[in-house]
C-alpha cells in the first residue's frame, strides 16, 4: 500500500471514531426532561414568536441562531428538536477540531488528535454534547479564543481567532470569559517567552481590535432594542449570590473531567521545574481564570462548566506522550472492564425487555413504566449487535502507541452510548419525555378549546403545549379543561365545583409528578 493510503487510513479510522461519538442520540427523540427540554422551551418561544433579532436578544443569541438554522435546513426530514440538536454537535465538532488545532500549536503536531481524543474522552461531556445545550455556543467560541491565544504571533490567524472566537463567546453569553481570555492574552504577549514579538503583539492588537469593534456595534444594538446591559452581557450570572456554591466545578471536575484531569495533573508534576513554557501557562492560566471566575456563579450547574475541559484537556493530552507504561495499563484495562461489564448489563436489560428473562428484571421493568416489556424488536437486535461487533472490530485493530489507552478509552465510552442509544432510546424517550402525556392531553381535549392550568411549572407547561397542539395557560377562567400537576403523592387542591376529572396519569415510571385533567360540565 502506498505510504501517503497507509498514513490516511489511521485517520479515517479516528473520524469514523468521532462520528460514531456524535451522532447517536442527537436525533430520534423527543426534548427529555431537564435541560434538553429547558433549551428547547426556549428556542420554541422563539421560534412562536418568530425569532427576529429583538426576541433573541433577551437569551445569548448564538446557539439559539444555529439551532434555528439547522432545524430549519432539516424540516423536511426531522422534527424541529431533532433539527436543533444538531447544532449541539456542530459545536461540539468545531471544538474538537480547535482543540486540536491548538495543541498542534503548543504542543506539536502529533498531539492534535490526542487533545481530540482526550476531550471527546472526558465522562461530562458524553451527556452534555448530545443534549439542547446553549453552552455548547461558549464551548466552541471558548476553543477558537484559545487557538488565537497559541497563535499569537506563531500562525498568521491568530489575530483573527482571538478577535473572533470573542465576538463569538459575547453573542453566546460568555461576554465575561472573553474579556478574561484577552486580559490573559495580554499578559501573554507582554511577558511569555515566544509570544513577545512584534507580530504577536500586532495580532493581539489586531484580535483586541476585532473584538472591541464587534462588541460596541452589538452592544449598541441591543441599546437600541431597549436591552439592559447587565442583560445584555448576561452579568447578572455573576452578581447573585443566592446559589452560589466556590468550590461547585472544583468538586464536579473530578468526574466530569475523567480521565483528562490526572493526566493533566501528571504533566503538570513534569513540568513542575519548567512550567513557564506556552504549553502550560496558556492552559493552566485558562483554567484558574475560570476555577476563580465560576466561584462566583450565581447559578452553578454542570453545563455550563464544558468550557473548563478545554484547557485540562490539553494538558491532558501532552501528558499521555510521557505516561509511564504501568499507569498506560492501567487506564486500558480499566476502559475495557469498565465498558465492558457496563455492555453486559445492558445487554442483560435488553434480554429482560425484549425477551422477559430474568422475568424478575422484566417485571421490575414493567414497574417502572415499560410498555412493550417481553416485545422483541428485531431492529434493535440487529443494531446493538452490528455496535457490539464494531466495537471489538476497533479494539483489535488498535496498535501499540501513546494513544491507545485513550483510544480505548474514548471508543469504549462511544460504544457503551451508541449500544444504550440502539437497545433502549425509544423506552429512554417515553420515560424522559412528556410526549406520553401530550398525546392524552390531544386526544382528551379538542383543538379549539383551552386548557388552564394550574401548579404546573413551566418547562412542563410548554412542553405539553408543544407535544398536545393545544393552547394550556397558567390562568383562564375561560378555558373549559383544566390540567393540575400535583408531586409527592401530594393532594389535589379543592375545586370549585362543576369540574369532573377526566384523565389522571403521569410519564411512564414517573412517581414524582402526576396530571389530572378535568372538564367543566
Amino acid at each position: 500500500m502506498p505510504r501517503c493510503c497507509a498514513a490516511t487510513l489511521p485517520q479515517i479510522g479516528l473520524l469514523l471514531l468521532f462520528a460514531a461519538w456524535l451522532l447517536p442520540g442527537l436525533v430520534g427523540h423527543a426534548p427529555w426532561k431537564g435541560g434538553d427540554g429547558e433549551h428547547f422551551v426556549q428556542l420554541w418561544l422563539l421560534q412562536q414568536s418568530g425569532a427576529s433579532p429583538q426576541t433573541l436578544s433577551a437569551t445569548p443569541p448564538l446557539y439559539y441562531w444555529v439551532a434555528s438554522a439547522t432545524a430549519w435546513l432539516t424540516s423536511p426530514m426531522l422534527y424541529l428538536a431533532d433539527g436543533a440538536r444538531l447544532a449541539s454537535g456542530l459545536f461540539v465538532a468545531l471544538a474538537l477540531v480547535f482543540v486540536a488545532r491548538t495543541a498542534r500549536v503548543l504542543y506539536g503536531a502529533e498531539t492534535g488528535w490526542a487533545a481530540a481524543l482526550t476531550l471527546l474522552g472526558c465522562m461530562g461531556l458524553l451527556l452534555r454534547g448530545h443534549e439542547l445545550n446553549a453552552y455548547t455556543a461558549q464551548f466552541a467560541a471558548a476553543s477558537i479564543m484559545l487557538y488565537g491565544l497559541a497563535s499569537l504571533g506563531q500562525e498568521r490567524r491568530g489575530g483573527w481567532a482571538l478577535g473572533g472566537g470573542a465576538i463569538l463567546m459575547l453573542l453566546a453569553g460568555g461576554a465575561v470569559e472573553a474579556a478574561l481570555f484577552l486580559l490573559l492574552a495580554g499578559l501573554q504577549v507582554m511577558r511569555l517567552e515566544g509570544y513577545t514579538s512584534r507580530a504577536a503583539r500586532r495580532e493581539f492588537a489586531w484580535g483586541a481590535g476585532l473584538a472591541l469593534l464587534g462588541a460596541t456595534a452589538w452592544l449598541v444594538y441591543l441599546a437600541t432594542q431597549g436591552i439592559p446591559l447587565m442583560q445584555a452581557i448576561n452579568l447578572q450570572r455573576w452578581l447573585g449570590n443566592a446559589g452560589q456554591r466556590p468550590a461547585f466545578y472544583l468538586w464536579t471536575l473530578a468526574w466530569y473531567a475523567w480521565p483528562a484531569w490526572p493526566l493533566a495533573a501528571w504533566t503538570l508534576y513534569r513540568s513542575r521545574r519548567n512550567w513557564r513554557t506556552p504549553g502550560i501557562v496558556l492552559p493552566l492560566g485558562m483554567l484558574l481564570i475560570l476555577l476563580v471566575l465560576y466561584a462566583f456563579d450565581a447559578d452553578p450547574g454542570e453545563e455550563q462548566g464544558l468550557i473548563l475541559l478545554l484547557p485540562i484537556s490539553l494538558l491532558g493530552a501532552s501528558g499521555l506522550y510521557t505516561l509511564r507504561r504501568g499507569a498506560a495499563n492501567a487506564l486500558l484495562w480499566f476502559a475495557l472492564m469498565l465498558f465492558g461489564f457496563i455492555a453486559l448489563v445492558l445487554w442483560v436489560y435488553w434480554g429482560a425487555h425484549d425477551l422477559g428473562i430474568p422475568a424478575r428484571l422484566a417485571a421490575r421493568l414493567t414497574k417502572l413504566g415499560g410498555t412493550d416489556v417481553g416485545e422483541l424488536r428485531p431492529w434493535t437486535l440487529m443494531l446493538g449487535i452490528v455496535v457490539t461487533l464494531a466495537w471489538i472490530l476497533f479494539l483489535s485493530r488498535v496498535k501499540r502507541s501513546p494513544l491507545r489507552p485513550m483510544l480505548v478509552w474514548t471508543s469504549g465510552m462511544t460504544f457503551v452510548w451508541a449500544l444504550l442509544m440502539a437497545l433502549f432510546q425509544a423506552p429512554l424517550d417515553r420515560r424522559l419525555s412528556y410526549a406520553s402525556v401530550g398525546e392524552v392531553l390531544a386526544a382528551q381535549v379538542p383543538p379549539t378549546e383551552c386548557i388552564q392550568s394550574h401548579q404546573v411549572r413551566s418547562q412542563q407547561r410548554l412542553l405539553l403545549a408543544y407535544h398536545s397542539g393545544r393552547l394550556i395557560v397558567p390562568d383562564d377562567a375561560d378555558c373549559n379543561w383544566l390540567l393540575i400537576e400535583t408531586r409527592h403523592n401530594e393532594d389535589v387542591p379543592p375545586l370549585a365545583e362543576g369540574w369532573v376529572e377526566q384523565w389522571a396519569g403521569a410519564r411512564p415510571g414517573d412517581r414524582s409528578d402526576r396530571f389530572h385533567l378535568y372538564a367543566r360540565h
